[in-house]
């Protein structure tokens, strides 16, 4: 009998995956902060914590609804240059250039 391994996600989803997961820490972290402005940033935060998981999680596992979500966010985060973000625009760019690659689009669209 013989086993199959399990495919393991390629350097590019793993980073993009670490990316969304790193936006997702950091929502937690602005949880903390929002303790002192009230229960609607504390909200904010807490849902915007879980969908970066969220995404990081459906990346590492090859969803391609989370590729799709993830691709949108990289895009909404390019347009943040229109608002004097530099590191959400540079982000948007690394996370584009991530998921458009050949090796990540194959990931995403296996059978």
């Amino acid at each position: 009998m013989t086993t199959v391994a399990p495919r393991q996600a390629p350097i590019t989803v793993i980073l993009a995956a670490v990316v969304f997961l790193l936006a997702g820490l950091q929502a937690v972290l602005r949880m903390y902060d929002g303790l002192d402005g009230g229960a609607g940033g504390i909200i904010v935060a807490l849902i915007a914590a879980v969908i970066y998981l969220a995404i990081a999680y459906g990346l590492w596992k090859g969803n391609k609804i989370a590729w799709i979500l993830a691709v949108i966010g990289g895009a909404l985060a390019v347009l943040s240059i229109f608002s004097g973000d530099w590191l959400s625009f540079a982000t948007g760019i690394v996370l584009l250039v991530l998921l458009l690659l050949p090796q990540s689009r194959q990931w995403f669209n296996r059978a």
